[in-house]
């Protein structure tokens, strides 16, 4: 039992002296603190594009929104054309199997006779 009450003793001289913790460590505390902290990101300055920069193609591709853009609008007319003027065969033969039988015409704006006739 004596060494439990020593035990004791030592505890309670313990809450009565206050443990200060040194200059040296409260700075190299302060220090590790301060480098953990997030840094502000400062972004360059970017400067304004020229009104006027460069020639007619480098405009036109900045109506686009750049040579990329203006690149795959090229690429989908051209592919347009082909489609439209030069009709593969595969697309015709895709057609004949979904319509039944080769169609020569499409008439996407009607005139205005079909629709006064009265069914």
């Amino acid at each position: 039992m004596r060494a439990q009450d020593d035990l004791e003793d030592l505890f309670a001289t313990a809450r009565h002296m206050p443990v200060r913790p040194s200059a040296a460590l409260l700075d190299r505390v302060l220090a590790d603190g301060l480098d953990a902290q997030p840094r502000p990101h400062t972004a360059p300055l970017m400067r304004p594009p020229a009104a006027a920069a460069g020639g007619l193609w480098s405009r036109l591709a900045a109506l686009f929104g750049g040579a990329g853009a203006l690149a795959g609008m090229g690429t989908a007319a051209a592919a347009g054309l082909l489609i439209g003027f030069a009709q593969p065969s595969n697309l015709a033969t895709l057609e004949d199997a979904m319509l039944g039988s080769p169609l020569e015409t499409v008439e996407l704006v009607p005139s205005v006779d079909g629709f006064l006739v009265g069914n």
